[in-house]
């Protein structure tokens, strides 16, 4: 009950002074119609039906999937390295509650704002290009929302890792950045995976970043076999544990370090 009621507190407090995230969302659809453009004209030029077996509709679909579950990435929704830096992190250690969940908690309500936020831009982005953009059957869509869920804690417990070497090395506020960055890259956040050559796919498809766009995407675009969607699912939350007890490793070495005292 605790939990539920700190996420409706944070929730409200993070409605205020929300001019970044509209405007980074903005931004961001912007990005959006120059792809959307810029595959328009590849297409047409090399006047190819299909590449690497994506029509130009799924190719538009592909970005336009991957635009909603960017809103959905906790790299910049997560605050423990910073409450870990300044100090701050002794409030929630002293307080009756597990001080990593209420940094998940935090988490999750900060990307259901984003989620939201993002409507509004989302149906506009689909009113404007709607010819270009497919969508799924009813059990793909559900299969999506499945894998999207488990992406964000996948994403979360890997990303935790990262937040915890505060303890150890110092602030690692550029480090997740870069980190951030590498991962929606190696995730296929920026084009499908199959786009890559033969040997060069097959290392991208052997890190479990993919499960965080390129997955979710293709199961929209019904491009998932059950068996294959089942199989994604078992491997995300062997993922999840693998990553989330190199966290858990990583922070309670690092709480023996901890002196309170921040920057």
């Amino acid at each position: 009950m605790k939990y539920w009621v700190y996420f409706q507190t944070s929730f409200h407090n993070t409605l205020a002074y929300k001019a970044d995230f509209i405007i980074y969302i903005i931004a961001n659809m912007v990005f959006f119609f120059i792809y959307f453009a810029l595959w328009k004209n590849i297409y047409s030029v090399s006047d190819a039906t299909e590449i690497n077996t994506y029509s130009l509709t799924q190719t538009i679909t592909y970005y336009f999937v991957t635009s909603f579950i960017f809103r959905l990435d906790p790299i910049g929704s997560m605050y423990l390295n910073e409450t870990i830096w300044t100090g701050n992190f002794t409030n929630d250690l002293i307080k009756p509650w597990n001080a990593v969940l209420i940094d998940i908690v935090y988490t999750l309500n900060e990307l259901l704002l984003n989620f939201l936020l993002y409507l509004p831009f989302c149906l506009f982005i689909f009113i404007v290009a709607f010819q270009y953009i497919g969508l799924p059957s009813v059990v793909n869509l559900i299969y999506f929302l499945i894998t999207v869920v488990l992406g964000i804690f996948l994403a979360i417990s890997f990303y935790e890792i990262i937040h915890a070497f505060c303890f150890h090395f110092g602030d690692q506020d550029a480090n997740i950045g870069l980190v951030g960055y590498i991962v929606a890259f190696l995730a296929g956040g920026f084009f499908p995976l199959a786009f890559l050559p033969g040997k060069l796919k097959v290392v991208f498809e052997i890190l479990p970043f993919k499960f965080l766009f390129d997955v979710p995407a293709n199961i929209y675009l019904g491009k998932l076999t059950m068996l294959e969607i089942l199989s994604s699912w078992g491997q995300m939350i062997l993922w999840i544990v693998v990553f989330f007890t190199i966290f858990y490793v990583i922070y309670k070495t690092g709480l023996k370090k901890y002196t309170g005292t921040g920057r």
